[in-house]
């Protein structure tokens, strides 16, 4: 996973049990369904969600899942 990779955020296949809770047990969705991995580092991705006025964010890469990798 890095750099220019199309994901989804997949909250509930995070290992914090507190997160899982909150997606799982209170039925929040996932922050988004697709973005763009603009940065990337060992645990973490700054992701650019699809769609108007959404901002970049810092996401641990085992709430990602990869759509289509980058080339």
């Amino acid at each position: 996973m890095g750099t220019g990779d199309l994901v989804e955020h997949l909250p509930h296949r995070s290992k914090a049990p507190q997160l899982k809770a909150i997606y799982e047990d209170w039925g929040h969705e996932p922050d988004f369904q697709a973005g763009i991995i603009i940065e990337s580092q060992p645990e973490f991705a700054l992701v650019l969600p699809t769609g108007t006025g959404k901002k970049p964010a810092w996401y641990k890469k085992d709430e990602l899942g990869i759509i289509s990798a980058a080339r």
